[in-house]
């Protein structure tokens, strides 16, 4: 079998992965998505084809042997984008810890070099394959040279040989030239002959063959074409010369040098660009895997071969490090040393005895709250000391803490195993042993720790509580409002099908599109691949059509039905009756909560349909629900964060805030302004907070973008202190590499020092939101840990049973209705002092949806 040489085109790459993939940084706001490109190609290609040699070209800048022909030549090329200049460089040094080579020389290009080494390597007997998105590299095709052409992007490619060649593109590898000579080539200023275009210039090769066939039979051709290319005989050999690849360039290269890799350095430059895909894959890609560190202790002992002997070193223990494996259904234990394997069955059948060995330990995990499950620990008998994962997020909440990572970041061996491996949950753990001290330090030297241990660690046990609660759902009022939610859509159809005046599938964008579009003539405003867009945002602009309001209300509440009505019946558990959905905390990048399976805090509540979703969720016999939610705690944190005496003014008076803001805004009295002046300072008030642009301002309450920019240019005017707060934002952002919360909660932002303007922009919008946006889930947590404290300390038996955004959901027996409540209120408006006050709206109902103001006896 050949040896496989693969030779990539760099420049030709590099610069289609720039545009195909979105911008990129590191965390040092480096650009990095036109490196990743190619890298993701290089993998790709090893793991396809197997290559026995793998070389990459680049041009240099300055002149090359083209431009002393032609002076012109690619003289309309544009200067190099600022964001992928840079990236050269860092091509380079993931090449060379790759060990792949790169050749480049002066006054030659990529293809010269290309076209070079081919050459050698068919002399050598390699199977050839050049990878370019430069149609100039076909000229090279042989029997034993294809060309890998990268058609769109990076990833969609053509594998072109001399048949393809002629019958795709009519041409013969020699006649490569020969076109580009007749026809030229704009995008390298190549001149050829005017009036020659692709269909001539074809017609004349199949005729010819080739330049001197055309010139030696030139008395067969007539009119303006003969005339042309009379004209311009010179400039059709010239443009030829300039297409010829060169293929004796004075290099030299050893096509059989065995790469050496030190997947050390990989993973470090890697991690340093923030690769975090590719980590795992390195392992995939390595010929030798002894050269990557592993130092790990993989034994471990069985519980059911020697429990004995499990529960006396247990028993002795004053440390455990534990960590649950999905995959293989077990928990891991450490202690003194020695690591034991336990399934979930033998944890089943050992809850008590593990609880009470566990009580008075202290308990090191990766995910605690799994392991609480595991234990059955609701009552909070054991508890978690530390929680690795936890605490990675604190130190910072965006970064993928894969194991590699972790061990990258501490300075600790790595490992090759297979993450399906139990070894590799074996070395996990040993990995958490080592590691916890340095993570502490970390959480210290970041000022972390209090954030960490006064508001994460602690909040643990409680969504561990919650999940664990759960709350009812009715099956048999869900199945009611699908029935209803499924009338409402047969109505719908109708509807749709009228102004239609034809049925089709409402659910298929390329059908909907036709109706729209081609048959009742709406404007088309944005293109995909496959046709005019159907997007919500499209319709959204197009929603003074009845039709599209239809369809748009129609999509609505299938979804409704679909996701909610239909699904939510699916996960109510026959055991408790209730839904226990999954509060995941370290998954946002503000440090809000989330849920999953089912997202709880994804309900629509905006309209009536969505709001009745809500009402299958019902209080248990004897019991109400009662909701506490913050009002407009984002805004007030903006005040106190900005210290802007006029919103500190109206928060204090308790006035409306909207309709104070719709007063400075548009000079009126606060008596004067009307429900739309109103509704449009709210967008504005909310839209301040999220860095909202005039253009998006403008799309959320129909204003033509001068307006918007006005209202905003207003809002500054009436508050700047606000304007001088979100400011500084941004400067402390791009000063210190990150913001932070009113409790030292982090939020990096590599890209406020991206070249990429549109990068920039979306830090710089990042960094004024999430100072205030991080507090409110602070605050909210900080108040759901001494809610519980108090109710606990008032011996009630009320449960916190949900958080959604800053709403908080208890089951609450009749008769603590009036105590709990005010608990609850209490503890909320008095969790933190800020410069305006807290306030916490009561309401309490039997369903979630018709819930009623709470009064409070003064």
């Amino acid at each position: 079998m050949k040896k496989r040489l693969f030779l990539i085109d760099g420049n030709s790459l590099i610069n289609r992965a720039f545009y195909a993939l979105p911008p990129l940084t590191n965390a040092s706001g480096d650009p990095t998505n036109a490196v990743y490109g190619l890298t993701m190609m290089l993998f790709r290609l090893r793991e396809d084809y197997d290559p026995d040699q793998i070389l990459v070209t680049f041009d240099m800048s300055g002149p090359t042997f083209r431009h002393e022909k032609y002076d012109e030549y690619k003289a309309n090329r544009k200067g190099m984008p600022d964001d992928l200049r840079p990236q050269i460089p860092l091509m380079k040094k993931v090449l060379d810890v790759l060990d792949i080579a790169h050749v480049e020389k002066q006054g030659y290009e990529a293809d010269d070099l290309i076209g070079t080494i081919s050459k050698q390597g068919e002399a050598e007997g390699f199977e050839v394959c050049i990878v370019t998105g430069d149609r100039d590299a076909f000229q090279l095709v042989s029997d034993q040279t294809t060309v890998l052409f990268t058609k769109r992007g990076i990833t969609e490619t053509e594998s072109i040989n001399e048949e393809t060649l002629l019958k795709e593109y009519g041409v013969t590898p020699g006649q490569v030239l020969e076109l580009k000579g007749l026809m030229g080539d704009s995008s390298d200023n190549i001149p050829g002959v005017p009036g020659v275009g692709e269909k001539t210039a074809l017609k004349l090769l199949a005729s010819y063959e080739n330049i001197d066939g055309v010139y030696e039979h030139i008395s067969e051709l007539k009119g303006k074409l003969k005339e042309r290319l009379v004209e311009f005989k010179d400039q059709a050999y010239l443009s030829r010369d300039l297409a010829t690849i060169k293929r004796d360039v004075a290099i030299e290269v050893d096509l059989n040098k065995q790469a050496e890799v030190n997947y050390g350095d990989v993973h470090e430059l890697f991690q340093h660009l923030g690769f975090k895909t590719l980590l795992d894959r390195l392992p995939e890609i390595s010929g030798d895997k002894t050269k990557y560190t592993e130092s790990w202790d993989l034994s471990y002992g069985q519980f059911s071969t020697d429990p004995d002997t499990f529960w006396s070193q247990l028993n002795k223990a004053s440390e455990v490090y534990s960590s649950a494996s999905d995959l293989h259904k077990s928990l891991l234990m450490a202690f003194d040393d020695n690591l034991w394997v336990l399934t979930n069955d033998e944890v089943d059948h050992n809850q008590r005895a593990l609880r009470e060995a566990l009580a008075s330990k202290k308990l090191y995990c990766h995910n605690g709250k799994v392991i609480l499950h595991l234990l059955g620990s609701a009552k909070e008998e054991v508890s978690v000391f530390f929680d690795l994962e936890v605490a990675l997020y604190c130190l910072n909440p965006e970064q993928l803490w894969d194991f590699a990572a972790i061990a990258s970041h501490f300075e600790e061996a790595s490992t090759t195993l297979n993450e399906s491996e139990l070894e590799y949950e074996v070395a996990f753990l040993r990995l958490l042993q080592t590691i916890a001290p340095k993570v502490q330090k970390s959480l210290e030297k970041d000022d972390l720790l209090s954030l960490y241990e006064d508001i994460e660690l602690p909040l643990i046990p409680l969504l561990a509580m919650m999940e664990y609660n759960g709350i009812v759902v009715d099956p048999e009022k869900l199945q009611e409002i699908s029935r209803d939610l499924e009338e409402t859509l047969a109505k719908l159809t109708e509807e749709i099908y009228q102004e239609a005046e034809e049925e089709f599938n409402i659910n298929s964008p390329k059908q909907l599109g036709v109706i729209l579009f081609d048959k009742l003539g709406l404007p088309v405003l944005k293109r995909t691949k496959t046709g005019p867009s159907t997007s919500a945002d499209v319709l959204e602009e197009l929603s003074h059509h009845k039709i599209v309001q239809n369809v748009l209300e129609f999509r609505q509440v299938a979804k409704l039905k679909s996701t909610y009505a239909d699904a939510l019946g699916e996960l109510i558990s026959p055991k408790t009756k209730r839904i226990h959905t999954t509060f995941n905390q370290t998954v946002t990048a503000t440090g809000r909560l989330s849920s999953t399976h089912p997202n709880l805090q994804n309900i629509p509540v905006r309209t009536a349909e969505g709001r009745r979703i809500r009402e299958a969720f019902v209080a248990s016999s004897n019991h109400v629900l009662l909701g506490a939610d913050y009002s407009q705690i984002e805004l007030r944190l903006l005040a106190h964060l900005s210290q802007d005496e006029t919103l500190l003014k109206a928060f204090r008076s308790g006035q409306d805030i909207h309709a104070q803001t719709a007063a400075e805004v548009f000079g009126k009295n606060i008596d004067d302004v009307s429900s739309e002046d109103r509704n449009a300072a709210k967008a504005i008030n909310f839209g301040i907070v999220y860095g909202i642009s005039s253009f998006g301002l403008a799309k959320g309450i129909n204003l033509t973008r001068t307006q918007a920019q006005e209202y905003i240019d207003s809002y500054f005017h009436r508050y700047p202190g606000v304007k001088t707060y979100l400011d500084r934002s941004v400067e402390m952002g791009t000063e210190k590499g990150y913001v932070e919360t009113l409790f030292k909660r982090r939020r990096y932002l590599p890209g406020l020092k991206s070249r990429n303007y549109a990068a920039r922009n979306f830090a710089a919008r990042t960094a004024m939101n999430s100072p205030i946006q991080g507090s409110a889930a602070d605050i909210i947590k900080l108040a759901m840990l001494n809610v519980d404290k108090a109710l606990k300390k008032a011996d009630l038996t009320t449960k916190l049973l949900l958080q959604v955004h800053d709403e908080l959901v208890f089951e609450v027996p009749e008769k603590e209705i009036e105590t709990a409540a005010e608990i609850i209120r209490k503890e909320m408006e008095n969790v933190v002092s800020l410069d305006v006050p807290l306030l916490v709206e009561v309401v309490h109902g039997l369903n979630w949806r018709d819930m009623q103001a709470f009064e409070f006896k003064e």
